[in-house]
Formats: C-alpha cells, structure tokens, sequence
C-alpha cells in the first residue's frame, strides 16, 4: 500500500517502499543522486567515446597543396586535403603528392596551401583517413 508524505516539500505525491511503508526522505535523495551521478557518468563516457580520435597508424609531414570540402570533384561527402608529403615510414618510401581523405571538417579549419604540415594516417577498407593534422614550423636547417 502507498501511504502519503505529509509536510513533505514534495507532499501530495503518492510514495511507498516496497514494504508498502513511506519512504525516507533521505534514501529518496540519496537514490535520485546516484541515479543522476551514473547518467551524467554514461553520458560524458558516450560523448567521449564519440568524439575520440582515431590513433594513427602512421605519422607523415608535408606541406599542404590544396583544401576541398565537401562536395568536390574528389569525393562528395567528406573533406579532401592534398599534401606534398616526405616518404612515411612503413607505408610510402617515396616522396609525393596525393589526396587524402580528412576524418572531419574541423581538421582543415585554419590550414591554407602552403602550410607544413604533420599529419596522422589511419588506414581504412575505404582510404587513407587523416585523423590529425597540426601545422609546424617550416624546417630551417635546409
């Protein structure tokens, strides 16, 4: 049976335990923060999950020739960045420019052709995915 909670902030409401007698106003409390603590908890770990960055597997550097968002002659749906990019330890020997996918728009926000650049390639079924691209100082030693 439900009793009511009388002179409660919350009086009018229906409360029972399952004894059928009323609930404490302090297990109450105590059970909606934890409730509130374990969604907030699973909300900030999706929403970190979510925005996560893939971890590359390979660095390169380059200077960047050319910035296209979508949609262009190169795909119709995601950024495209071209890099004049040095050779990339374990995956390309040589020296080249090519076309790679950008994991997200925000990658190319604040690059211009021209800029050196490192960049972070995960490899994907589909392409060359970059996943981070930070630009740096143009190698003076040269």
């Amino acid at each position: 049976m439900e009793r009511l909670l009388k002179g409660q902030p919350w009086s009018g409401h229906l409360q029972s335990a399952p004894d059928g007698g009323p609930v404490s106003p302090t297990k109450l409390i105590f059970t909606l923060t934890l409730g509130l603590l374990v969604a907030g908890g699973l909300i900030g770990f999706f929403l970190g999950v979510w925005d996560a960055v893939p971890k590359p597997d390979y660095q390169g550097t380059g200077v960047v020739v050319s910035l296209l968002p979508p949609p262009s002659s190169l795909h119709a749906t995601r950024p495209v960045i071209i890099i004049h990019h040095e050779p990339i330890p374990g995956l390309m020997e040589e020296a080249m420019s090519m076309p790679f996918i950008a994991a997200s728009t925000r990658l190319l926000e604040g690059r211009r052709p021209g800029d050196r650049v490192s960049f972070g390639i995960k490899v994907t079924p589909e392409s060359l995915l970059v996943v981070s691209l930070e630009r740096v100082e143009p190698d003076r030693t040269r």
